[in-house]
């Protein structure tokens, strides 16, 4: 009879060890869903901060090719008032060297304009 119960206790036991195993695995496995979606949760976050990413770097390209096409439009409106005011001078000048330097200025301003315009061509992709 003594075997009998020593033998039931230890049944006993090793019957509330395999509970306490059992509770502590499915908690644990609890945990581990929990976990899971949390990496998951973090992992959609990411790829949404990726594609934020990727399109203000878009966006920003644009704006800065804008500004580049707006700074260029702004050279061209300077020369073409230097050009103006040059053009203006020659047709008031009083002495010949006065006319050969605003001619040789117009010169230069013109060349400088035909240069802006085939930037600004570029940059609009227009072909002359």
């Amino acid at each position: 009879m003594k075997n009998t119960t020593t033998s039931l206790i230890l049944q006993i036991v090793a019957l509330l060890f395999l509970v306490v195993i059992g509770y502590l695995i499915f908690n644990s496995s609890s945990n581990w869903k929990v976990i899971t979606s949390e990496l998951n949760k973090a992992r959609e976050e990411l790829k949404q901060s990726k594609e934020v990413i990727v399109t203000t770097k878009s966006q920003l390209e644009s704006s800065r090719k804008e500004f580049e096409q707006m700074k260029t439009q702004k050279d061209l409106i300077i020369h073409k008032r230097d050009s103006l005011i040059l053009s203006f001078k020659r047709k008031n000048a009083k002495d010949w060297s006065e006319l050969q330097q605003i001619k040789d200025s117009i010169k230069i301003t013109n060349d400088q304009l035909s240069k802006d315009r085939a930037i600004l061509n570029g940059v609009f992709g227009l072909e002359q």
